[in-house]
């Protein structure tokens, strides 16, 4: 989890405390007078947001009550609350000892802004202040900088991080300068940044930085230049190291082009990446790929969209942009977009590609020389080749139809056919040759066998079931990655994990369990992720054996409701008691599980019988006690990998008894295909008289079954809740319209049937449904843990 995230969810000033230790790794510490004590740094902290000036101050009253004693003061000093910190050097602030004139109050606690304003003038100078919502990565490193080497370290600026650098210069510094044209705030940038403060280390450049006494003064074109508060620009050169190293002057300098200013309005659009997400996408690249990969590493977007995936890159001449609609290359050119860049217009499905799948590219000779030439290098292994990084986030969506919806939610017509899919059902890739994003991947293999890959797309081709061929066919080495959540994205709907994977194609290694960055929709990192390529023989939904049909019965599309059109599945078994809906394997199909009283009518589920009982419950149980979230999404269910207690299997038979998802029902005259049917209730836990109920129950096998079976306290809790609510329904008089809504024409009703009926009937007679909730509640919790350390699913 990251620090911005912990904050966020901080109550206390302790748990502030905690986020930051955990967050800068502190082993050595005590909590005290000091908020946090380390040989090397004392932090003061607060809960709620607090001037730095203060808590400095407060700080200070302990190094001078230290001094006073002869007990060791330690280098630095921090100070932290839920939005910011801060840092300073010790010996900055120790000339304040001196002034006799400044009334230190009795205790830490009573230093109050009187007392701050008298410091002020010795430390508001010192100390770096660091924003956590968007310098949180600074902070940490300054501090663990700090404690290693014994001085405040301030962060380079180089060609991997010029962008990120430019862009939070423009927030800081280059918003105060007032009548400033966004377009020269390059020129300021590099004006500003290529000074050590008291010098230009270069000459000759298009902006000047100047100083009036100690105040920064910016020339360009004959204008001058103010800051309307220099605040910001104090703090970032506390933050960042000025001037870069030598080495990077010229080439930062050829870099001015990518540094016109962002506006996320103009990417709205086909394949559009937020820009904090690009951004965390280039963090992962240069710790992937390593410093200055962006000089190493010829780029080829090919799903380019309106080019916001490269805007981030530093060295746009290494770049190749290419994108179906050349409409697109139009907006980039009238945008400025990516100036340097090579942009053209290019149908990477099928362009240049025969027949037989072969590429070819005098078919159109659309593709830039330079670009050619590159792969045909690469290709060759020729000494001193560039490598080759595709970087793209291309559609998502199954070309299965004349019209699909990709990423943004839009109809691209004429999807459904193209060369690689052509190629891919001709090799046999399976189902995975109907989704858009891994038909890219097969043309890449194809074209570029030795290139990087960082693809944005979801997890289907790492773990989905229908994506077993095409992992027989696509292998790489896994580099690294992160997921961040859908909703990240405008026009996806649902709640899923979008991945960012960094792949060596040339080293064919199967995929196998990956480990992922979590990132929320505002790119924090929550912590780490597994995904894994599990054999489909290992699935869940293989546990049960399948029984052959030898009857037909009443298809059903709810509880008690007939499908009268179009119902896919009428068969049926003799022996069966009811039947589980378990449509798919994975965590984003698991709500669609139910257990009925005769068939779904769509199929996709099991006979349930007295001989697969406890399996079916145990399934039932697995697929619904662990909530679905955006994380979990793709997760698939296993069998289990340990042995099954007799205690697991009852409770979950109770839990499956009394779930919502229980759709056993007894019902009377339900018409389907011209004839009037009965539903028999094979799964009510109770006898006649322990509910009061005023006829015979055409079925006793579930209550004779659990008589066989000792419960535990949870489930036996649940049990006797149960019975309550299962004996006010058999002592209550319903009106005819919930009679008739639920089919209450019986008396061995099902679970479904007395929830409804008593939350229909609330009105005239009120139920406390609250113990139920509560003995359920805690039966659930217990199962779920298990769920994980049973092997139903990987943590």
């Amino acid at each position: 989890m990251s620090l911005f995230v912990a904050l966020k969810t901080a109550k206390t000033e302790e748990d502030v405390k905690d986020a930051y230790i955990a967050a800068l790794g502190l082993k050595k510490y005590n909590k005290g007078l000091v908020d946090i004590q380390t040989e090397e740094v004392w932090f003061e902290a607060k809960e709620a947001a607090t001037p730095p000036v203060l808590m400095f101050t407060q700080l200070l009253f302990y190094v001078r009550d230290a001094r006073k004693k002869g007990d060791h003061i330690p280098p630095f000093l921090a100070v932290i609350d839920r939005e910011k910190a801060a840092i300073m050097e010790t010996a900055k602030a120790l000339p304040i000892m001196a002034d006799k004139t400044i009334a230190w109050p009795k205790s830490a606690s009573q230093v109050d802004r009187s007392v701050a304003a008298q410091a002020a003038p010795y430390i508001e100078t010192h100390f770096v202040v660091y924003k956590i919502d968007t310098h949180e990565k600074e902070f940490i490193q300054a501090v663990k900088a700090a404690i290693k080497k014994g001085e405040l370290i301030r962060t380079p600026i180089t060609p991997d991080n010029l962008r990120q650098v430019f862009d939070k210069w423009v927030a800081m510094i280059g918003r105060e300068l007032d009548g400033v044209d966004e377009s020269d705030y390059a020129l300021l940038f590099f004006a500003d940044i290529m000074h050590d403060g008291v010098k230009a280390a270069m000459s000759n450049l298009p902006a000047r930085l100047l100083h009036e006494g100690d105040k920064p003064l910016f020339l360009l074109n004959g204008n001058t230049y103010e800051l309307g508060s220099d605040r910001g620009y104090r703090n970032f050169w506390a933050i960042y190291h000025r001037p870069p190293e030598e080495a990077y002057r010229h080439y930062l300098l050829e870099r001015r082009d990518s540094l016109l200013p962002l506006d996320e309005r103009s990417f709205k659009g086909a394949y559009y990446t937020p820009l904090h997400v690009v951004d965390k996408a280039y963090d992962l690249l240069a710790e992937t790929l390593g410093k200055n990969w962006q000089d190493k590493y010829l780029v080829w977007d090919m799903c380019c969209g309106v080019g916001n995936l490269e805007v981030k890159h530093s060295n746009h001449r290494n770049i190749f942009m290419s994108t179906l609609d050349k409409a697109d290359v139009d907006v980039m050119t009238a945008s400025r977009t990516c100036v340097a860049a090579t942009k053209f217009q290019y149908d990477y499905l099928n362009d240049d590609i025969t027949d037989t799948g072969e590429i070819d590219y005098s078919l159109t000779n659309k593709l830039p020389p330079e670009l050619r030439q590159a792969i045909m290098d690469a290709k060759a292994g020729k000494p001193g080749a560039k490598k080759i990084l595709v970087l793209m986030n291309p559609p998502y969506g199954e070309a299965s139809s004349s019209e699909s919806v990709v990423s943004t939610g839009k109809h691209k017509p004429k999807i459904a056919s193209n060369q690689i899919r052509d190629f891919m059902q001709s090799q046999d890739w399976g189902y995975a040759s109907r989704e858009l994003f891994v038909q890219f991947l097969v043309r890449i293999q194809r074209e570029l066998p030795n290139a990087t890959i960082a693809m944005f797309s979801t997890l289907k081709y790492v773990n989905a079931p229908n994506f077993e061929k095409f992992r027989e066919h696509w292998k790489a080495q896994y580099l690294g990655g992160f997921v961040v959540h859908s909703k990240a994205f405008d026009g996806l709907n649902g709640n899923f994990p979008i991945g960012f994977l960094v792949w060596d194609a040339s080293v064919p290694e199967p995929i196998g369990s990956i480990t992922t960055k979590v990132l929320d929709k505002d790119g924090d990192c929550l912590g780490d992720k597994l995904f894994f390529n599990i054999p489909p023989s290992r699935y869940l939904n293989l546990w049960i054996q399948r029984i052959k049909p030898n009857a037909q019965n009443i298809p059903l599309k709810n509880a008690v409701h007939p499908q009268n059109n179009h119902a896919k599945v009428t068969s049926w078994v003799a022996e069966a008691i009811g039947y589980l809906w378990c449509n798919s394997n994975d965590m984003q199909q698991a709500n669609q599980t139910a257990l009925l009283s005769s068939v779904f009518s769509a199929g996709n589920g099991f006979y349930v019988t007295r001989d697969n009982l406890w399996q079916a419950a145990v399934v039932f149980a697995v697929r619904m006690v662990i909530p679905h979230t955006w994380i979990n999404h793709n997760d698939q269910f296993l069998q289990p990998s340990e042995p099954l207690t007799e205690e697991f299997k009852a409770d979950c038979l109770t839990y499956m008894l009394f779930s919502g998802k229980n759709l056993s029902a007894g019902a009377n005259d339900l018409e389907w295909n011209d004839r009037k049917w009965s539903l028999v209730n094979h799964f009510i836990p109770f006898s006649e008289d322990e509910v009061g109920a005023s006829g015979r129950f055409e079925s006793n096998s579930m209550s004779s079954y659990l008589a066989g079976l000792t419960l535990s306290t949870e489930a036996q809790s649940v049990m006797d809740e149960g019975k309550k609510l299962w004996r006010r329904y058999h002592n209550m008089q319903f009106e005819k319209s919930i009679r008739d809504e639920y089919k209450l024409n019986r008396p061995d009703v099902g679970w479904y049937q007395i929830r409804k009926a008593l939350e229909a009937n609330d009105d005239n007679e009120a139920i406390d449904l609250a113990p139920f909730k509560e003995a359920y509640d805690t039966l659930s919790g217990k199962l779920r843990p298990q769920v994980y350390e049973l092997g139903f699913l990987k943590a």
